[in-house]
């Protein structure tokens, strides 16, 4: 009788588990199109650093920061008079891109490795952080893969943009807060913050999991020196730019952050830009971030996760923006990735540490998830002028030099909506225009003369982005206010309808001169 029982004891053990035997083929096919995904996101990275000219606004405003450090001036000067300069954020990113300057000289492509590197740590502490949590090597890989494949890390993530090194900052201190290594993880996380002050979201969860496990006193000892290291690193700076830091965060808080999230600019968030077909969706990874963090709400591995991730999430409704994009789902989505490749972990039957056989029917839920995901990361592969920048119709390096040319013969300063463009010129743009325009708005600087200039035809050369002289612009457009989403104020765009012609369209420039 015995040896019946071990005999189908035996039996049982060898049976395939329910839902097991498809396992191996959807982690194999899901695989494969992570892989392919980490090839295109290489290749674009390689594209984007090599691109010599502006592939996104938000890099001429920094790389102007950079050339005035560079050049030994203010990082933060006064906005009461031209050029009506503002830096954003805080300044380790301008430092990193000044250094750029001053060894290489004007480009972007020292920027851009700097934020390529800087995704490249996120996705490798992301899975340091899974395979800590699972001890699931697939999962990490997973994790890290899935980080690398979302369209939105292909592209902002390989800008020179701040949103990237924050981020990384951010990952790493995590990952250290959740070994023990917490006074590794307290520079890295004051780090983040010198980076991008709304990069904190790691931190509260890190600080409250960390009560949470040693108990509030000496949690709170620890935050404390992480306090006092954050005030350090910004009252320095302050002092450092004798209160020019201050005041202008201050005025770009005022000017343009919160209160500015519409519906229809988040749900926008949820679509390829430029594309409003159903058909050009990324739904596969909000459906992974939404459905691992209500995972995560039920099980210990990973609640820490959802606590980061309610903590990124409350920052991300609340910090928005005119102008804000998908840079601003790159936390909450890496988060996910993350939870996700927890449950993958899990779900998977893997050899995580505690981990409990998994049930039939959510092991189903997650083979269709992965599928999921493979179809999307197929369908980003056969939509890729859609989604990578350096592919997109508005990009032209042709017409870019063109313009540069056109800058450089210029008998005076151009308003260009590419400031980068007069920055590889040789030329000073007078102003910004997204936060010349945003500041005109707060009255927080006088615009009148730079309408005036405009209605004199004084500026040689306007170049835009867009025709003020079209009929379908002009009947989109309310008066009195700003025309593309914020980018130029009427008091200029109402100018040159009065005053310029529209003398060349190049790629998507339209190139205004004096009547």
């Amino acid at each position: 009788m015995r040896r019946e029982l071990l005999r189908r004891q035996a039996t049982e053990a060898t049976k395939p588990k329910p839902g097991m035997s498809l396992m191996p083929v959807v982690s194999a096919i899901l695989g494969a199109a992570i892989a392919v995904q980490v090839i295109l996101f290489f290749l674009h990275a390689y594209q984007a650093i090599a691109f010599p000219y502006q592939l996104d606004y938000g890099e001429g405003p920094i790389l102007q920061i950079a050339l005035e450090v560079a050049r030994g001036r203010p990082m933060y000067p006064s906005v009461a008079q031209p050029p009506y300069l503002i830096a954003s954020y805080e300044p380790a990113y301008y430092l990193l891109s000044a250094l750029g300057v001053k060894l290489f000289g004007v480009g972007f492509w020292w920027g851009r490795l700097v934020s390529t590197l800087s995704v490249l740590a996120t996705a490798l502490f992301a899975a340091l952080i899974v395979w800590d949590r699972t001890r699931h090597r697939f999962a990490s890989l997973v994790t890290c893969g899935t980080i690398l494949a979302m369209p939105h890390f292909m592209v902002w993530a390989t800008l020179m943009r701040v949103d990237a090194m924050a981020l990384a900052f951010a990952v790493a201190g995590f990952w250290l807060f959740l070994r023990g290594a917490r006074w590794a993880g307290i520079p890295l996380f004051s780090l983040g913050v010198f980076t991008r002050r709304t990069t904190v979201a790691a931190m509260g969860a890190a600080y409250l999991g960390d009560a949470h496990r040693r108990g509030l006193r000496r949690a709170t000892i620890a935050f404390a020196l992480q306090a006092t290291l954050i005030a350090a690193l910004l009252i320095g700076a302050n002092l450092v730019t004798r209160g020019g830091m201050y005041a202008q965060l201050k005025l770009h808080t005022a000017t343009s952050l919160g209160k500015a999230w519409t519906w229809q600019q988040l749900w926008s968030l949820l679509w390829v830009p430029g594309n409003p077909s159903p058909l050009k969706l990324w739904p596969a990874y909000f459906a992974m971030t939404l459905i691992a963090a209500v995972w995560a709400a039920f099980h210990r591995e990973a609640r820490v996760m959802l606590l980061w991730f309610v903590l990124a999430c409350a920052i991300f409704l609340t910090s928005g923006r005119i102008g804000s994009a998908h840079n601003y789902l790159m936390e909450p989505t890496a988060i996910g990735a993350m939870m996700f490749g927890i449950m993958y972990a899990v779900l998977s039957g893997g050899v995580g540490r505690g981990v409990r056989e998994p049930r039939a029917a959510p092991r189903v839920g997650l083979m269709l998830l992965a599928g999921a995901l493979a179809a999307q990361m197929v369908w980003t592969t056969q939509h890729l002028p859609e989604t990578l920048s350096v592919l997109q119709p508005r990009v032209d390096p042709r017409a870019s030099q063109h313009i540069i040319e056109l800058v450089k013969q210029a008998d005076g300063p151009a308003l260009v909506e590419d400031t980068g463009l007069a920055l590889l010129a040789g030329k000073e743009p007078p102003l910004m225009p997204f936060e010349f325009t945003m500041m005109a708005r707060a009255k927080a600087l006088d615009p009148e003369p730079v309408y005036r200039a405009v209605r004199g035809g004084q500026y040689p050369l306007i170049v835009l982005r867009f025709n003020p002289f079209d009929p379908l612009e002009i009947k989109l457009h309310k008066p009195g206010d700003d025309w593309k989403a914020g980018r130029w104020p009427d008091g200029i765009v109402s100018g040159v309808q009065a005053r310029y012609r529209l003398v060349e369209e190049v790629g998507p420039y339209f190139v205004f001169s004096p009547r």
